[in-house]
This record gives C-alpha cells, structure tokens and sequence, in this order.
C-alpha cells in the first residue's frame, strides 16, 4: 500500500477517534453516573506511574492492531475516555470551562490519537488483506514496524502525561 494511502487512513482513524471522544465528552450524564465513573477513574489512577500510563495505553493500543475489532475498540476507547473527561467535569467544577477537545491538543494527546490513529488504519488495512484473500507476509513486518512505532510514541508521550500531571498537582 503506498504512503499516501496509509497517511489517509492515519488521517481518517485520528479524526474518527477525535469525533468518538468528543461524543462521550459530550454526553449526558447524571450526577450519580459522574460520581461513580470519577471514583472508578480516581482509584484506577490513585499510584500510576509513567509506565502504568505507558501499560496501559499500549495495551488498549495493541488491541486496536486486530482485524476489524481493532476499530471497534479504538472508537469504543475513544467514547469511553470522552464519558471519563464528561465524569470529571460534573463532579469538579473547575473544569468546567476546559473545553474537552484541548486534553487531545495536549502533546500527550497528540502522540496518542495519533498511536491509536496508526493502530486503528493497520486493522482496517489487515482487514482488507484478509478479505482479499492475501496473506500476511506482505503485512507481518509492516505491522511489526508499526507496533514498534506505537510503543515508542506512547512510552513518550506517558512520560510527558505523568510529568504533566504531577506539575499540576504540585500546584493544587
């Protein structure tokens, strides 16, 4: 598959996991839900380090490499994580004004969409091999070379997120 092809796919993924997002980011949900997502969020991130942030992110990555599912998963992930930033907005105040598109304007953010930009076009892509009936020599290292691109963008952009993070905290 050619360069630009593949970058159109990036391009259509990114933006689809862009759109997903702010659907869950702008969701209704009630005060309870909120409450109830936010402490979730909150003991799921209670001691998480930058490798914790990385783990978790790649693996969710990872899943988006399989064939079709993988989309599915990437825009289920990206819906999710909007109705966790909708969560923290009902029940802290402060972010109210945060309009929920800036957090994936972050350059964390930016090294994840486009991660999980990557993840999500190499399924469609593997997709489309299977269904062509093409095996996947012609996908295997491809692929490999994507995943590797994935964890090195994710391992970096968990180490500027935790960083982030702990300044803010640092201030509050």
């Amino acid at each position: 598959m050619s360069l630009k092809k593949r970058l159109i796919l990036l391009a259509i993924a990114s933006l689809a996991f862009i759109a997903f997002f702010n659907l869950g980011a702008n969701s209704e949900i009630n005060e309870q839900d909120a409450k109830s997502i936010t402490e979730q969020f909150r003991e799921m991130v209670k001691d998480i380090d930058a490798y914790g942030i990385f783990l978790n992110n790649f693996r969710i990555a990872l899943a988006m490499f399989i064939p079709a599912l993988g989309i599915a998963i990437g825009l289920f992930s990206a819906y999710s994580t909007g109705l966790v930033f909708k969560a923290l907005v009902v029940t802290t105040p402060e972010l109210a004004g945060i309009p929920p598109l800036l957090v994936l304007a972050t350059p964390f953010g930016i090294m994840e969409v486009v991660s999980y930009g990557i993840a999500m076009s190499q399924s469609g892509i593997l997709l489309h091999n299977i269904i062509q009936k093409r095996g996947f020599k012609l996908v295997i290292i491809p692929t490999l070379i994507l995943i590797g691109i994935v964890c090195a963008l994710l391992l970096a952009g968990a180490f500027i997120e935790y960083y982030m993070i702990r300044t803010a905290m640092e201030r509050i």
